[in-house]
C-alpha cells in the first residue's frame, strides 16, 4: 500500500481521536485549562501532516531523496508554526529551524511506523 493511501486512512483515525485529546490534556497538564490553547495546538497537527504528505507526493514525482524532501518540508512546517511563534517571537532562529526539521522528520517517522489497515 502506498504511503499516501496509508496516510489517508490514518488521517481519518487521527481525526476521530483529536477531539478527545484536548480535554484530556486540559485535565492533566497544568496551565492548559484554556480550550483555545489546546485547540490551537491540536489544530497545528493537521496542516503539518498535510505538508509532509504533499512534499512526499511531489518529491516522489520528482525523484527527490529523503533528505531533499526534508529540506523542502522544513520551511513549510516553519511557516505553519509561524502564527504560534509570532505571539512570543523567535529568540533563536537556528533552534526554531532545527525544531521544525525535527517535527517534519518526526511526522514522517510516525506515519511510516503505522501498520497498514486490515
Amino acid at each position: 500500500m502506498s504511503f499516501l493511501k496509508k496516510f489517508g486512512q490514518v488521517a481519518l483515525q487521527v481525526g476521530k481521536v483529536l477531539p478527545t485529546v484536548g480535554p484530556i490534556l486540559s485535565a492533566i497538564i497544568p496551565g492548559t485549562k484554556d480550550d483555545a490553547v489546546i485547540a490551537r495546538a491540536t489544530g497545528a497537527i493537521d496542516p503539518i501532516i498535510k505538508i509532509v504528505t504533499d512534499v512526499e507526493q511531489i518529491g516522489t514525482a520528482l525523484s527527490l531523496s529523503g533528505p531533499q524532501k526534508l529540506t523542502a518540508a522544513t520551511p513549510l512546517v516553519a511557516a505553519a508554526l509561524q502564527p504560534y511563534a509570532a505571539t512570543r517571537g523567535i529568540a533563536a532562529p537556528g533552534l526554531f529551524k532545527a525544531g521544525c526539521e525535527k517535527i517534519a522528520a518526526g511526522v514522517v517517522d510516525v506515519l511510516n511506523s503505522l501498520k497498514e489497515p486490515a
